[in-house]
């Protein structure tokens, strides 16, 4: 993570038709840009992007087209196309892996980036990293940067048009930032190892949680019927805002733990990898990290929500196998990745391993 004295919080707008703000916002950051985004996310939102242009002086050199995951090759090939048109700034739009991507090739070409979001899913849109997979599917590293997005554009009346499981999932994701954040604290002291901007970070990560467990089940209905109502609102500011404030104030040792590290062990097995989203996996990973904390009251609670919400609570649902030796990628993952640097006391594989059994019967 970059260590600098200067804290650069991001710059957004959120509500119905934010977009129509696009030229007037980034007409200072320049007047050539590109769009890196999902081919769906780009049939919903480039039109109305266009649509602010005319009479602004403002040129979209290209839109480019980027599917799949957020790869360091990825990186690499849409920049080598970008460079000989020398860019004032580019445009990510999509889900978290495309603006992820558009991050990436914004900072190897040296220019601000604008994220528009086109589905509620997580904080990516605000947030000073990037997430990146190998090139088999797995995750790789964090890419960290100096600042967040340049502004980001949260449409809801786009957002609420893609389908609902991208919004649960989200909500999954968002869910967990509050659990991790406050367990690897735990004991940390405000003024030794606790600085002032993590401890407001940490703080803030309620807003993360209450929230989403008072108006999720609502908000999801709405999300459903395409609805960007009140509920679906206030969880998108939780998924996108709250997340992604945690991640930009909270040093990295307190934005993830042990649910985003069993999220990326079970992505080792490859129909997970391809079948189950990631903020899914992160919200069974909290129910693990609640068992191994000895908060199985509070595990049976949030599994009830989730269930409300048809996330998967179990391997059994997941079709993983149970027994250890087909588990040993996980556990490795959840013991030595780089989510685990810093927690309050140390955990064995035989500790997670057990935790994992308790969730698949909590229900009894």
């Amino acid at each position: 993570m970059y260590i600098t004295d200067v804290v650069t919080l991001p710059r957004f707008v959120i509500k119905k038709g934010a977009i129509a703000m696009f030229a007037e916002l980034c007409r200072p950051l320049g007047v050539r840009f590109a769009v890196v985004g999902g081919v769906t996310a780009m049939s919903k939102a480039l039109d109305p992007l266009k649509a602010t242009l005319p009479g602004t002086g403002m040129e979209l050199l290209c839109a480019l087209p980027f599917g799949g995951a957020c790869t360091q090759r990825a990186m690499d090939d849409l920049t080598a196309q970008l460079a000989p048109l020398s860019p004032d700034f580019i445009v990510g739009m999509g889900g978290g892996k495309a603006i992820d991507t558009a991050k990436g090739v914004a900072e190897q070409l040296g220019v601000p980036l604008v994220s528009v979001p086109t589905l509620v899913s997580n904080c990516a849109p605000i947030t000073a990293l990037s997430v990146v997979y190998r090139e088999d599917g797995p995750f790789d590293r964090f890419l960290f940067y100096k600042q967040p997005p340049a502004l980001t554009l949260i449409d809801l009346s786009i957002a609420a048009g893609a389908p609902a499981k991208y919004f649960r999932a989200g909500m999954g994701d968002t869910l967990a930032k509050h659990l991790e954040s406050t367990f690897c604290a735990r004991g940390d002291a405000l003024g030794s190892t606790l600085d002032h901007m993590s401890a407001i970070g940490v703080a803030l990560s309620s807003t993360c949680y209450d929230p989403i467990l008072a108006f999720g089940r609502q908000a999801l209905d709405e999300a459903q019927r395409g609805e960007a109502g009140a509920a679906f609102e206030l969880c998108a500011r939780s998924i996108i805002i709250s997340a992604g404030l945690v991640s930009l104030m909270a040093d990295d040792n307190y934005n993830c733990a042990l649910a985003h590290a069993v999220c990326y062990g079970l992505q080792h097995f490859e129909h997970v990898e391809r079948e189950y989203l990631h903020g899914d996996l992160v919200a069974y990973g909290a129910l693990v990290q609640l068992v191994l904390d000895g908060q199985e009251d509070k595990a049976r609670s949030l599994r009830d929500f989730l269930i409300s919400l048809g996330t998967p609570v179990s391997l059994r649902e997941m079709r993983v196998p149970t027994d250890r030796e087909s588990l040993i990628d996980v556990l490795i993952e959840a013991t030595t990745g780089p989510d685990m640097a810093h927690i309050p006391y140390p955990i064995t594989q035989d500790m997670v391993y057990n935790a994992m059994l308790c969730v698949e019967n909590l229900h009894k």
